[in-house]
């Protein structure tokens, strides 16, 4: 019977001994092993996530950043005939000249020192097209423009116009020929005459110029809240906006007093906007499928070659909010149109597009 309680004893003493230095290590290493793959595969898939979401934001900025751009470009010039008199447009004493009023297109090129191009277009809203009174015979240095309330949505479309916005009136009847003119708002629009108050513009030498002191506008002309949209990529020189080197901004000013305080940050890391016009030329056609036929904004400088503008090529940069975490997108920026590469290297991702707007409310004044 000793057998029994001494086989006992020695199995309570094996199972009491516990594991082995060398089980310990073992086990330790697999444990570690595993844990170490596990990591790696988790840190990879995170890092595949971050640039995932770096590009999808990218991407998204692209797209609203193009779709800002050339909407308002393909606008531009829409209820004016090409040239506008009034207010924003350039102060040269006594002559009528096309060349000294305000194109519906004006370039800008190597805008301060980041070397980004601007545009600046001017176009009517085509949402408040309202024709003015045809009983109300208002002289030139006139401080209100007459509408009927009665007439159709009139009264509607006239609460949508604010003191500081801007009334553009296209003349199409005009004995001179056809002239599109530009006031600022002065007030709030009286909703029982249906008169809008505006600046005096008979102060203004390019709009005396074409209506003078001693004669009237024509009764009956089409009439918009003006939209003159400037786009730029800030410049962090000038001290002003939420622009920066590491976070580029698209910017929106509506007054052409840009930059300045008031400008709206359309879309962040944008950091080039480069711009290229091809002109009717003298002959009213152009081929612009040829690419000598392209220049870029320090090419035009007198209005009248902005009117001729017929195609418009918008070249942009996006990139990503920070530099890409894995470093495999070593470089710089690559030069854009007539500027230059950037001189140091970094690793961001960019994405860089192009795309070619046919300005047709410029072609279509231009057959008038």
């Amino acid at each position: 019977m000793r057998g029994i309680p001494d086989r006992r004893s020695r199995l309570v003493r094996l199972a009491r001994r516990g594991f082995t230095l060398l089980e310990v290590m073992v086990a330790i290493a697999i444990a570690a092993f595993v844990t170490a793959a596990l990591y790696a595969t988790f840190s990879v898939q995170s890092r595949q996530f971050i640039t995932q979401d770096l590009q999808m934001e990218m991407n998204q900025n692209m797209r609203f950043a193009v779709d800002m751009v050339s909407r308002s470009v393909r606008m531009a010039g829409y209820g004016t005939s090409g040239y506008i008199t009034g207010v924003l447009g350039p102060s040269n004493p006594g002559d009528s000249s096309e060349a000294n009023q305000l194109p519906a297109i004006i370039p800008w090129d190597a805008n301060g020192s980041n070397g980004t191009d601007a545009i600046t277009v001017v176009y009517a809203d085509p949402s408040l097209m309202m024709d003015s009174s045809n009983v109300v015979l208002e002289a030139c240095g006139t401080t209100s423009v007459t509408f009927r309330p009665g007439m159709m949505d009139n009264a509607t479309k006239l609460t949508q116009y604010e003191s500081g916005d801007l009334l553009i009136c296209f003349d199409y009847a005009d004995m001179r020929g056809m002239e599109t003119y530009l006031w600022e708002i002065s007030g709030a629009p009286d909703l029982t005459s249906g008169a809008i108050p505006v600046s005096d513009n008979s102060g203004l030498t390019d709009y005396a110029a074409v209506c003078g002191p001693t004669e009237n506008l024509t009764p009956v002309m089409t009439c918009s809240k003006a939209n003159v949209y400037t786009f730029y990529v800030d410049d962090v020189s000038d001290g002003v906006g939420p622009g920066s080197p590491e976070h580029p901004t698209l910017m929106l000013d509506l007054d052409m007093d840009w930059p300045a305080d008031d400008d709206i940050p359309l879309v962040d890391d944008i950091e080039d906007l480069q711009f290229e016009y091809c002109l009717a030329g003298a002959a009213g056609s152009v081929d612009c499928a040829v690419a000598t036929n392209w220049v870029d904004g320090s090419s035009i400088t007198a209005a009248t070659q902005a009117h001729d503008i017929w195609m418009v090529r918008m070249s942009l940069v996006a990139r990503t909010t920070r530099e890409e975490p894995e470093d495999k997108y070593p470089g710089g920026r690559r030069a854009l149109a007539n500027r230059s590469a950037g001189t140091t290297g970094d690793h961001y991702l960019r994405q860089y597009f192009s795309t070619e707007i046919s300005v047709r409310n410029l072609r279509y004044q231009a057959n008038l």
